[in-house]
């Protein structure tokens, strides 16, 4: 991939290659569950959960259990195809958790006793599961927020800043031993340096609801010079575009009067300066940085759309038609209402999100021929 990327910026200067944010973050997730104190929780964790969904007696108990509690959380283990998967397993243990408990006291269940020793340690679930969520919630939050259908590129400089407070804020009173905690700094750091290139600089000095404070003298100067990539690719004049950039970086000209400022809260980035600026050198650069998505994550969403359509029951599907199901899928999914906060949506269970079509949608969209066909195999 890198090989790739080397060839593409050299080819066609304009361009920047980036990896996608929410797969790094999601790698250094797993760079933390690496470390022996993480690595050893998680094998206990998996360990209770694949004991009581491996039962038929202790996971039709729990599931009863739960029921009676009005909590409809089951046990989940993480799946390697699912970002932050670790913290949805962790959490489905907290949510469980006296629930467990219960069972391991019961004389009618039967729980073996290393899986009750541990259920009943409040070391585990305090000191532990715990204390380890809030290492791992942060980057998981971070995960959701830059998937999401409305995260743009600039967001990708804030987040990765206010993680790393974050994370230096909760270490000192994590589970991790010294050296694991400096381990979680230089990961953080090392993976940020992957991620960020200057076009993330760039979009973050022209996103107009951000604070421009946290760009080094470095970044800045990395961002000065996609501009000017970029307007020379789009035949721009390059002083103009720059004089511009000066102007809007100290608030003079149109940029002097504080509602347009406000205005930047109510409408996404680009829209502002195609809407409101479009008279500015700059707009035609700023509007084009700031609808590049920071992740692949809608991509990876259509994947799961293609797997859960053209499957070994409809395997005569031909490609112009799973495209054109996966469309129709993936549209209908736009009128759906977002009742939910983004940072929820990692909880979700991408195998149930991504259930097959029923057979009423595929007598709907197929023709009769493709259905009998299907139903013969």
């Amino acid at each position: 991939m890198k090989v790739a990327w080397a060839h593409v910026e050299e080819t066609y200067p304009h361009i920047t290659t980036i990896g996608c944010a929410a797969h790094t973050l999601n790698l250094l997730l797993k760079d933390i569950m690496a470390l022996k104190t993480m690595d050893t929780l998680n094998k206990r964790a998996k360990q209770v959960l694949k004991y009581v969904k491996g039962k038929q007696v202790t996971s039709a108990t729990f599931l009863s259990k739960q029921k009676l509690k009005n909590k409809s959380t089951t046990l989940k283990l993480p799946s390697i195809t699912r970002w932050g998967g670790v913290v949805i397993m962790f959490d489905s243990l907290l949510k469980g958790k006296e629930s467990l408990q219960e069972m391991a006291i019961s004389q009618s269940v039967g729980i073996d006793s290393d899986i009750k020793k541990v259920i009943l340690d409040d070391v585990f679930w305090v000191s532990r599961v715990s204390s380890s969520q809030k290492i791992l919630k942060p980057i998981a939050a971070a995960i959701a927020k830059i998937e999401g259908d409305g995260a743009i590129l600039s967001d990708v400089q804030c987040l990765f800043a206010e993680l790393k407070e974050e994370i230096q804020t909760i270490l000192p009173t994590s589970l991790l031993l010294k050296a694991e905690e400096t381990a979680v700094v230089k990961s953080l750091e090392q993976r940020r340096e992957f991620c960020m290139k200057p076009v993330h600089a760039a979009a973050y000095m022209l996103d107009p609801k951000y604070d421009k404070g946290i760009l080094s003298g470095e970044e800045i100067n990395g961002a000065y010079a996609v501009i000017t990539a970029m307007s020379d690719h789009l035949g721009l004049d390059k002083g103009k575009v720059l004089g511009s950039l000066a102007k809007y970086r100290t608030k003079q000209g149109l940029w002097k009067g504080d509602g347009i400022w406000q205005s930047c809260q109510h409408i996404s980035a680009a829209t502002w300066w195609k809407g409101l600026c479009e008279s500015e050198a700059l707009a035609p650069v700023a509007s084009i940085l700031l609808q590049i998505p920071p992740s692949s994550a809608a991509s990876e969403h259509n994947w799961s759309l293609f797997g859960n359509t053209h499957t070994k029951v409809r395997n005569r599907l031909t490609n112009v038609r799973v495209e054109k199901l996966v469309g129709i899928r993936a549209n209908l999914r736009l009128f759906e209402p977002d009742t939910e906060p983004s940072s929820t949506r990692l909880e979700s269970d991408t195998e149930e999100e991504d259930s097959e079509l029923d057979a009423e949608e595929v007598d709907m969209l197929l023709d009769d021929d493709e259905v009998q066909e299907e139903s013969i195999d």
